[in-house]
């Protein structure tokens, strides 16, 4: 409750890949929580980083001005070369997650071949040679730089209620040239996804609080605890693997269950 006796809410943002950051935990906590991913134990740190049970993939959020606040990594293993994927720090969680997501479910059967495919069916302008996608909007724009490696950046106006044009820069992110096609085009169906974010609205960065679509309709805050338990409890339900033996919780401080 605030001071005012009013129920704290939040706004829905579209597109939201101009949304910011949000949530980290709707990326760290299905991993810990549903696939069962070691965290490591680095007291009085804003580094989180979780490693795979086979210890062939690795994830690392590690909040740093001067480089990317987001890794997902893979080893070689059976002959499949290492490959890497990086996120600024203002991409939303939920696009972050929809590499997570990709990498513990595997590819599905219709998971298209060229991830390019995804942004061109969903009207992202395309070059002649299909090597650039521009959203609509014009703020995003998707690079393939070489077979299998890509690029996303987003920026926007900086000072769009003024009347000045300068753009400024919001994230980016990285794909390295083995990254699997799957997981490439689980992050592009995040980035054009219609459907809008949760966000508290007077922390949002500038430029993008004055660029995104914001709907006067708001949701309770609460909303975004229950959403996230939720989406732990489908993923732990649908995971390939077989949970592993009960273990000591890991270090910090656990994640508040939710009521029933």
């Amino acid at each position: 409750m605030t001071e005012h006796g009013e129920r704290s809410v939040l706004a829905q943002v579209s597109p939201r890949y101009l949304a910011g950051g949000g949530d980290p935990r709707w990326v760290t906590a299905p991993l810990q929580h549903a696939f069962h991913w070691q965290a490591a134990h680095r007291p009085l740190s804003p580094v989180v980083q979780l490693t795979r049970r086979d210890r062939q993939a690795e994830l690392l959020l590690a909040p740093d001005p001067d480089h990317p606040w987001w890794t997902l990594q893979h080893l070689p293993h059976d002959g499949a070369p290492a490959w890497r994927v990086t996120f600024g720090a203002r991409t939303p969680a939920e696009i972050v997650a929809a590499a997570t997501d990709a990498l513990t479910a595997g590819p599905a059967t219709d998971t298209p071949t060229d991830p390019g495919k995804v942004l061109a069916q969903a009207d992202w302008e395309p070059s002649l040679s299909m090597t650039r996608f521009v959203s609509p909007d014009r703020y995003a724009t998707v690079i393939r730089l070489l077979p299998g490696t890509w690029s996303i950046e987003v920026a926007a106006p900086g000072m769009p209620w003024n009347g000045q044009s300068m753009v400024v820069p919001v994230w980016a992110a990285l794909f390295t040239e083995d990254t699997p096609a799957h997981i490439v085009a689980a992050v592009f169906s995040g980035l054009v996804s219609p459907e809008p974010v949760l966000r508290d609205e007077k922390t949002m960065f500038r430029p993008l609080r004055y660029n995104a679509a914001i709907a006067r309709e708001r949701v309770p805050a609460r909303a975004t605890e229950d959403a996230l338990w939720d989406r732990i409890d489908r993923l732990a339900a649908g995971r390939r693997d077989t949970p592993p033996p009960p273990s000591p919780p890991a270090p910090g401080e656990p994640l508040p269950r939710r009521p029933r």
